[in-house]
């Protein structure tokens, strides 16, 4: 069997759980990367990346809405699907969809610090 797959292991910036058809449930999370290079002057540059990926195993769901939150630090794999959609123009539109399911992972690598409540 063909697959392509991805692994990404970023921070959680939104995390959003979604009603589907059958009683069913997707997680859409938005995941921060970054990239980090020293400048032939000696100055450090940052690149952040955000990635769009839809969590549709039911038992990943489960996990993103029990353990999962802004900031949440994660490591992710599955599998990468060409997709496309029309705009409001009808101009088809071409994606790259990060996809989690069955046979995909979720790993929670470090959760972010609880804000302290102000007195």
């Amino acid at each position: 069997m063909d697959k392509a797959s991805f692994e990404i292991i970023g921070n959680v910036g939104k995390c959003e759980i979604k009603d589907v058809k059958g009683g069913k449930k997707i997680a859409i999370l938005s995941v921060a990367t970054s990239e980090r290079w020293k400048r032939d002057d000696g100055e450090w540059n940052e690149k952040t990346y955000w990635h769009r990926i839809a969590v549709f195993a039911p038992a990943k769901v489960q996990r993103v809405e029990t353990m999962v939150q802004k900031g949440t630090r994660l490591r992710l794999v599955g599998q990468i699907r060409p997709g496309s959609y029309d705009d409001d123009k009808g101009i088809t539109k071409y994606v790259v969809e990060f996809a989690v399911g069955p046979f995909g992972d979720i790993e929670v690598l470090a959760r972010p610090k609880p804000k302290s409540e102000a007195a």
